[in-house]
């Protein structure tokens, strides 16, 4: 069973039970991939991508419809078969020796749920547990996880959509994995159902020191719960890095309001070009749109056009939008 004082995030190294009688011991990237690619009548589905994956991470899978990501999945999960490449899963890559071994730590949620809809919550991971041979213990600790302990009794014929695909994660946590994969998890939710989902998965790694890979093509989704990007389209691998790095790529921009823009305009723009740089400065029917280059500069920029006699109306931050960055990387991708 999961034990209750799994409380602290757990992200120093650790050594993970299986069945055999050697020991498999993590490493700084819980899944690393090598040129892994598969073939679909020839055309690559996935194209020598290298993906790594932090350990303790929440790992956000991102990528249009068809672009590779459950694909991907399925062959870490041995569900598919690469045509070309390596993974490596807790440090060690995986084979058909040691596949059984590492992906006994491993649960996952790929497409949708089923389950036998005559019988309760609790009696389907019952079954799960008997055909995986784990002990039944289990199966209250995994439904308190994913809030279902007050619904176990009610058969999954009743359960809601968001219940259902809860449930999923919990006969995903049977077998206490240190690793889970979850393809498009709140794909279908109401947003109430959205919202549970992300609140689950963003606990995870924190209370119980699991690290997840979450695929999905909405990137505000991926926007509030990962802490790592992955891009993919057309199989291709065209970003991965920490989610801040993607956010930085956000142009940074002030809007300004003033008495008289042409004229702040004209005082302005020569400090600009002065610095090399080019069109530093747009004008628009708001208002002077610049770049932003911190308080200080901006403060000198306030000071002359006050000196000039200009009056200030209105200063407001603009950002670029997250979600324009990445369909610009899809749409480039797409277009070579």
């Amino acid at each position: 069973m999961i034990s209750h004082n799994q409380s602290q995030k757990q992200c120093t190294p650790k050594r993970v039970r299986h069945t055999q009688k050697e020991d498999i011991t993590m490493t700084e990237y819980i899944i690393e991939t090598k040129n892994l690619t598969k073939l679909y009548h020839g055309s690559p589905a996935v194209n020598q991508i290298n993906l790594q994956v932090p350990q303790c991470s929440i790992y956000g899978f991102l990528g249009p419809n068809g672009a590779g990501k459950s694909t991907t999945m399925k062959m870490l999960l041995g569900l598919a078969a690469q045509d070309k490449g390596s993974i490596q899963i807790f440090g060690h890559e995986m084979n058909t020796s040691n596949r059984i071994a590492i992906l006994s730590q491993v649960g996952s949620l790929i497409e949708s749920p089923s389950y036998y809809g005559n019988l309760t919550g609790y009696e389907n991971l019952k079954i799960s547990c008997t055909l995986r041979n784990l002990p039944h213990s289990e199966i209250n600790e995994a439904l308190r996880i994913v809030r279902l302990d007050n619904q176990k009794h009610k058969k999954t014929s009743h359960y809601s959509l968001g219940m259902k695909q809860r449930l999923g994660i919990a006969n995903a946590l049977l077998g206490k994995p240190k690793l889970l994969l979850l393809d498009e998890p709140t794909n279908g939710l109401d947003p109430s159902g959205i919202h549970e989902m992300r609140e689950l998965i963003k606990s995870l790694p924190e209370k119980y020191g699991i690290t997840l890979m979450v695929s999905s093509h909405l990137l505000a989704e991926i926007e509030q719960i990962a802490d790592n990007v992955g891009i993919i389209s057309n199989g291709k691998m065209i970003y991965q890095d920490s989610l801040y790095d993607l956010q930085s790529k956000n142009k940074r921009e002030l809007l300004l309001r003033t008495s008289n823009d042409l004229l702040a305009y004209q005082l302005l723009i020569p400090k600009y070009e002065h610095a090399g740089l080019v069109h530093p400065i747009q004008q628009t029917k708001e208002g002077l749109l610049l770049p932003y280059e911190g308080d200080r500069s901006l403060g000198l920029h306030i000071r002359h056009l006050f000196e000039n006699g200009i009056d200030l109306y209105r200063i407001e931050e603009r950002r670029g939008n997250l979600e324009d960055i990445y369909l610009q990387m899809v749409q480039k991708e797409a277009s070579l």
